[in-house]
């Protein structure tokens, strides 16, 4: 289970990411859903040692979000709001390939 932010928790964004299975519809898509599960992979590792990070999480659950409603373009975009919000506490985020 993901660690505990304000009043609830944050979703598990390895299973919010739909259709991992299936062959991608297209290169936005696949995209936005490796670099959802490499945003999840590093935020799961980082938070518990930093928890000054916690305000990323609202920012990728809301890419999360896009991604569901099919918006790959806008999902990018909001994962390059959450890599900037964590560059800015001094920390690089720099996932796994």
């Amino acid at each position: 289970m993901g660690p505990t932010v304000g009043q609830g928790q944050w979703p598990d964004m390895r299973t919010a990411v739909p259709g991992m299975g299936a062959p991608p519809a297209g290169p936005a898509q696949m995209q936005c859903a490796a670099a959802l599960q490499r945003l999840y992979g590093w935020l799961q590792a980082v938070l518990p040692q930093a928890p000054q990070y916690t305000g990323a999480v609202p920012l990728a659950v809301e890419a999360v979000r896009l991604y569901r409603n099919g918006h790959f373009d806008a999902c990018l975009a909001q994962i390059q709001q959450v890599a900037d919000f964590i560059g800015r506490g001094g920390q690089p985020y720099l996932p796994t390939q």
